[in-house]
């Protein structure tokens, strides 16, 4: 039991300050976001099925692209701000800050406080809910802050949004995913849904040590980002690349800078 005590009590100071270092290194300044994005935010938000918490969500500085982790409990740490927002430039090819913990959002734009209850957004949000408080807060369609940057970067979601109108993709592909550590290759299957360019990703662990859930984000040019949270606390997340008959190569690194590749099955 005295055992027990002594590691909570040095467990306690280390989240406390992970919490501090988090918030320190939240995104400031103007920002954006795309009606992409805001979809990515909603689907961050939302916990689907009910076995996921969101952890952290890390956008690009234009508002364009972003990747997010989640864990299967309540109370968790996904890994270091500094670690997570690397993670998030490599995988977008962009700079990165922290955009929101759990559900609340951090940046800081002069707007939002990005604390209590008028930062905080609910996973029973409707669309019109949470694009309105966007607004309110000065993320989502505000004309009057964007800069002639952040227009061109509405602009090309807005070709990627009529691309995505022309092509939709719905079934399931075989995967094989190489993470050091393990010497087997990991067999899963994806869910593909590639009406708005998303999916989602299931996988077990071999071993029995534990299953992990993730989701991918397609952009045009054939390019794209992925990330996996799984049940032993272990995550990862990267870019893939992609052809329209459904076959995906992707590479990226877990929490402990691990390197992870996968190949997806082309349609059949």
């Amino acid at each position: 039991m005295k055992k027990i005590i002594k590691i909570l009590i040095v467990i306690i100071p280390l989240i406390s300050l992970n919490i501090s270092k988090a918030d320190d290194a939240a995104g400031d300044g103007r920002l954006q976001l795309t009606e992409d994005m805001v979809e990515y935010f909603k689907q961050y938000l939302s916990n689907k099925g009910g076995q996921k918490f969101p952890a952290s969500l890390y956008v690009t500085i234009d508002g364009t692209n972003g990747v997010y982790w989640t864990c299967q409990i309540a109370q968790c740490n996904p890994g270091s701000t500094k670690t997570m927002s690397k993670e998030c430039t490599s995988a977008t090819g962009q700079k990165c800050k922290l955009f929101a913990k759990k559900r609340t959002v951090k940046w800081k734009n002069g707007i939002n406080p990005g604390k209590g209850k008028e930062s905080k957004f609910s996973k029973k949000m409707s669309d019109q809910e949470l694009r309105e408080k966007l607004n309110k807060l000065g993320f989502y369609n505000n004309s009057s802050l964007n800069s002639s940057s952040n227009n061109k970067s509405i602009e090309e979601n807005n070709d990627t949004s009529s691309a995505s109108n022309s092509y939709s993709l719905k079934g399931e592909r075989a995967i094989a995913l190489s993470w050091k550590g393990y010497s087997d290759l990991i067999a899963g299957i994806i869910d593909f849904d590639e009406k708005n360019y998303k999916g989602n990703i299931n996988l077990d662990l071999p071993n029995n040590d534990g299953s992990c859930e993730g989701n991918y984000m397609l952009q045009k040019g054939g390019k794209g980002t992925w990330q996996l949270s799984c049940s032993n606390d272990m995550g990862a997340s990267g870019t893939l690349k992609w052809i329209k008959d459904g076959s995906v190569t992707g590479k990226g690194l877990d929490f402990n800078d691990n390197k992870v590749t996968f190949t997806v099955s082309s349609k059949s």
